[in-house]
């Protein structure tokens, strides 16, 4: 039982593989941020010299009295005060990217764009593999422009199949090889009160 195990995970792994592979890139951004730096503007440091000579002369009653106050004051001026400024640094930011690549294995291709289309289960990596094959946007996730171009890529590779589309007031909702999944949006629509018709091979 454990090798039964063993081989269908295996098996699962092999399935999942992705052609694609993961890449480090990395980006430098210029990041702002707020540092406390000490020293005084200069209209503190001129008012500490004002204050810091008056008292000077006050006390010496002399000029030189005068003149070493207002150099003291303006030092204490200066050393007291802090301001709070925006400095700026660089900071890199390195990210794991997949980088997609095309499936080159026609079968392999076709199985994983019925899986998708049918809503199984897929990796993310493999459906970015896909969707890079097909020419759509690879974000990893299955939207209907990704099954739209599934659907016309695998009437590609049958040739003799044909493409059926739903029209609305002359204007195509859906193209499918799939009649079973064309009748149903039908039926969801003329149960909506929207009438549609099916074309075959419209061009």
């Amino acid at each position: 039982m454990k090798l039964l195990a063993t081989t269908a995970t295996a098996v699962l792994m092999v399935s999942q593989a992705f052609a694609g592979s993961y890449e480090v890139k990395c980006e430098t951004q210029t990041v702002p941020y707020q540092a406390t730096v000490r020293g005084g503007s200069p209209e503190k440091v001129i008012g500490g010299a004002i204050v810091g000579g008056v008292i000077g002369k006050v006390v010496t009653d002399k000029n030189a009295g005068a003149a070493v106050g207002a150099i003291v004051g303006g030092a204490i001026a200066n050393e007291t005060s802090t301001n709070t400024v925006t400095k700026y640094r660089e900071v890199e930011t390195c990210t794991n990217v997949f980088i997609p690549e095309r499936i080159t294995d026609e079968a392999r291709l076709q199985k994983v764009l019925l899986d998708l289309n049918d809503g199984n289960s897929v990796s993310k990596e493999m459906t970015m593999d896909a969707q890079y094959t097909i020419g759509v946007s690879y974000d990893g996730k299955w939207g209907p422009k990704s099954q739209l171009a599934a659907e016309k890529y695998l009437a590609n590779l049958e040739p003799d199949a044909p493409l059926y589309s739903l029209v609305v007031n002359d204007v195509v909702i859906v193209s499918s090889a799939d009649i079973g999944a064309i009748n149903e949006i039908k039926d969801a629509l003329l149960e909506a009160g929207v009438a549609s018709q099916i074309f075959v091979d419209l061009k």
